[in-house]
């Protein structure tokens, strides 16, 4: 299955708890766009400006249990938060929030949001109603604990959080306090750059990270102490390329995985990967 109808550079994806609805971060558009996960069109919306539900280049998205709907709105510096019919809520931003261009964000199972504030390489959190929980983590360095640039944030089962730290090439383990643990090197990321890699983890636990610069998605074993590489996604049963340029990931609760190719602007939906 693709879904190609009206997107332009689609970013983040998320998906409604009985993932029958899949959210798509419509990037070139400034707008928010929903399907079936089938690729019947539902409703979008938004547009380029600074007023409550609008965008300057929506980027991440995520959806919590009572499918309200929250968008990095990057260059207004916030985070919006709507119903799943896109009626505005409310905003984490300004002075408050300490943001610079914040590209994504991720609910967890306990309704915490996580918010990857990309300019100034911190991680946040906050509870639904937009109040801050404990200090960020991060700012610029190589050290663990720091970062260059955030992007794509998972949780597995132990509710441990993964980070994209896109320009120190690896992936940050932190525990649900915004402890680190240690670091994943992506081999995908070791000689191209990641641009915005986005995460998502399937039942088994697996750890997927998108790589635009190969065209691919690298798999990772995260129950396995070392973190095991198990695979990688990058052309289908006939040798033929998946993607041009897979940027953001989401994965129903049957494993099915949806990934958004932002070169030619659709989503591709893709069968498990691992046996059940």
């Amino acid at each position: 299955m693709c879904i190609r109808d009206r997107l332009n550079g689609p970013r983040g994806l998320a998906l409604s708890p009985d993932s029958k609805y899949i959210y798509l971060a419509d990037y070139g558009n400034n707008r928010v766009s929903k399907f079936t996960v089938d690729g019947e069109y539902i409703l979008s919306w938004g547009k380029r400006g600074e007023g409550k539900g609008e965008f300057k280049e929506p980027s991440g998205i995520a959806v919590d249990k009572d499918e309200n709907v929250y968008v990095a709105d990057a260059w207004n510096s916030r985070i919006q938060k709507f119903d799943s019919n896109g009626k505005y809520l409310m905003e984490i931003g300004g002075v408050k929030a300490s943001f610079y261009s914040p590209r994504n964000v991720a609910v967890d199972r306990y309704g915490i949001l996580y918010v990857a504030d990309t300019g100034t390489s911190r991680v946040h959190r906050f509870d639904t109603k937009g109040n801050r929980i404990g200090n960020p983590i991060g700012g610029i360095g190589k050290e663990l604990g720091k970062f260059y640039e955030v992007f794509g944030i998972a949780f597995d089962s132990k509710d441990r959080v993964y980070v994209a730290d896109c320009k120190n090439r690896r992936i940050v383990v932190l525990t649900s306090d915004l402890r680190p643990i240690r670091t994943i090197r992506v081999k995908a990321w070791e000689d191209v750059t990641p641009m915005w890699p986005m995460l998502a983890i399937d039942s088994r636990d697996y750890l997927y990270a998108t790589s635009s610069g190969t065209q691919e998605i690298w798999i990772y074993d995260t129950k396995s102490p070392k973190f095991k590489y198990v695979g990688t996604l990058k052309v289908d049963t006939k040798g033929k390329p998946l993607f041009s340029d897979p940027l953001g990931i989401t994965i129903d609760k049957y494993d099915n995985i949806y990934v958004s190719d932002t070169n030619v602007s659709k989503i591709i939906k893709l069968r498990p990967v691992f046996g059940r």
